[in-house]
């Protein structure tokens, strides 16, 4: 079982050098696209793409590598787009509870802990610290979504008391308490995604992007 370990890594290493070779002569260090005030350069795209096939499980094949090449750009794109916002708005708070969960079901998604996860990253020579920033770059937008919005998610309670009505035969009261509070955060969290997808186009139609 170690022996077959130890091929496994050699082989893919040898891949990851082989491949790379490619892609850096592709890729030099330069500033690829800007982002309102934001740059985004080939380390930032190479970090993307290898991040991309890593905890997607997929080989690195220059077919994969080419193939994930436009939604990495188009990926860091959006974050930048985030970023500028979250920079205007100095959004400093984000949930911490939702950063570690997301980071340990990557890990586990990996068949590893979170650890040995960035020991992973490190191997190969991927940021792990651009990794966790990346995520924590959707958490604090959710945050600036919320403020931004919080007092625009008022939700019909007539239609949810109506929803309950028909499903409250045969259940007590303390589950059905439970089943309207589901349906009012489902409603909630709903809203949030209208909000957060309509402040997102409208970035997009106001910040200036240009591929260099």
């Amino acid at each position: 079982m170690k022996t077959k370990k130890i091929r496994f890594l050699f082989i893919f290493f040898i891949l990851y050098n082989f491949f790379f070779l490619s892609l850096y002569s592709q890729i030099n260090n330069k500033i690829l696209v800007k982002v309102g005030e934001l740059l985004i350069t080939s380390v930032d795209l190479q970090n993307e793409i290898m991040t991309n096939l890593i905890i997607n499980k997929q080989e690195l094949t220059q077919i994969n590598i080419d193939g994930v090449k436009s939604y990495a750009i188009q990926n860091l794109v959006n974050k930048s787009l985030k970023k500028s916002e979250i920079n205007k708005y100095q959004i400093r708070q984000y949930n911490k509870v939702d950063l570690d969960k997301y980071l340990d079901d990557i890990a586990k998604q990996l068949n590893t802990n979170t650890k040995n996860l960035k020991k992973r990253f490190e191997e190969f020579n991927i940021s792990y610290e651009v990794f966790v920033e990346s995520h924590k770059t959707e958490l604090l937008w959710n945050t600036l979504i919320f403020q931004l919005y919080k007092n625009q998610t008022n939700i019909n309670i007539v239609e949810v008391d109506r929803q309950i009505e028909k499903i409250k035969k045969n259940k007590s009261e303390e589950e059905l308490k439970k089943i309207k509070q589901n349906l009012l955060n489902k409603k909630k969290e709903q809203k949030f995604k209208l909000f957060s997808r309509s402040h997102f186009s409208n970035l997009e139609n106001t910040i200036s992007i240009k591929f260099l």
